[in-house]
């Protein structure tokens, strides 16, 4: 039935939202002395690191970037890891269909998560928030993976841990899969009926051995 699997990435695959909050924490403590807590960093996710950067002030925000993109790297291993049970669900869906990441983050930060990770080799694709007009919930690009891979919504899945992801997924028409065992708001996921919900990658795993082979 499927043909791809679609993933975000921070809460989803890996443990790393508190270490965007701290990269941006740090960055806006030290160019514009400003405290913020990490539901403060939060509540500005929608664009990307640069989008964030030029909204709080674009005649810094390259500066700050660098000084993120510094942090991001240097304390990745602290704050950042692989959720336990997702490279076997990995291992499985590389066997049958290509694998993607669409993710909010900005095209340097993902890719330095991927690699400190070891997630890269399994990803044929990677959409960042770097490389959209139109930022989750908007399917954008989600679309953008389906037409690289030549393939209808109905063949592919899209796991994600936020309301917009579910959003999204819906939008752009294929399966709208939950992942609560991080989700810093796993009631709202639920009431948007996603296809599927699953409390641990483990649950993941097995549904992917029943759907996906």
């Amino acid at each position: 039935m499927y043909k791809a699997a679609l993933f975000d990435l921070d809460g989803t695959l890996t443990d790393s939202l508190n270490l965007s909050a701290q990269a941006f924490i740090h960055t806006f403590r030290k160019h514009l002395q400003r405290e913020y807590t990490p539901e403060d960093i939060f509540a500005m996710f929608g664009p990307c690191e640069e989008g964030i950067f030029r909204q709080a002030d674009a005649s810094q925000a390259q500066a700050m970037l660098e000084t993120f993109l510094e942090f991001y790297r240097r304390c990745h291993n602290q704050y950042a890891s692989v959720y336990p049970g997702v490279i076997p669900a990995l291992e499985i869906l590389k066997q049958h269909m290509p694998l993607a990441i669409i993710t909010g983050k900005g095209k340097e930060p993902a890719a330095i998560t991927l690699a400190e990770t070891g997630l890269a080799p399994y990803f044929d694709l990677v959409v960042s928030g770097s490389c959209v007009e139109r930022h989750k919930p908007d399917p954008q690009g989600i679309k953008m993976v389906l037409h690289a891979f030549g393939i209808c919504p109905q063949q592919a899945f899209y796991l994600g841990d936020s309301p917009g992801d579910i959003q999204a997924a819906r939008q752009a028409g294929v399966t709208a899969l939950a992942a609560l065992w991080d989700a810093r708001d796993a009631e709202s996921l639920l009431q948007l009926e996603p296809d599927a919900a699953f409390a641990s990658p483990e649950d993941f795993s097995a549904w992917v051995r029943c759907h996906c082979k």
